[in-house]
């Protein structure tokens, strides 16, 4: 599980920041809408691999559909 938080958003970016599990010191994803991908800027503290490649496909996704919700909760199984 990742939570994410929208830091900032222009017009040629925006920045989520994600916790896996809900602790330790916050991430950073960088989104660059001219390249149409994600990538971490900055590793969480309490991560793994599992948890970034999440955080990276959520946004993406929620770009893709274009809903930046503010915060959001990204749970899988």
């Amino acid at each position: 599980m990742n939570l994410l938080k929208l830091k900032e958003f222009t017009q040629d970016y925006l920045i989520y920041l994600y916790q896996p599990e809900g602790r330790g010191d916050w991430g950073e994803i960088l989104y660059a809408f001219d390249e149409e991908k994600a990538e971490i800027t900055k590793r969480a503290s309490e991560n793994s691999t599992w948890h970034d490649n999440h955080a990276i496909v959520k946004v993406e996704e929620c770009v893709k559909k274009k809903n930046l919700p503010l915060e959001l909760t990204n749970a899988w199984y």
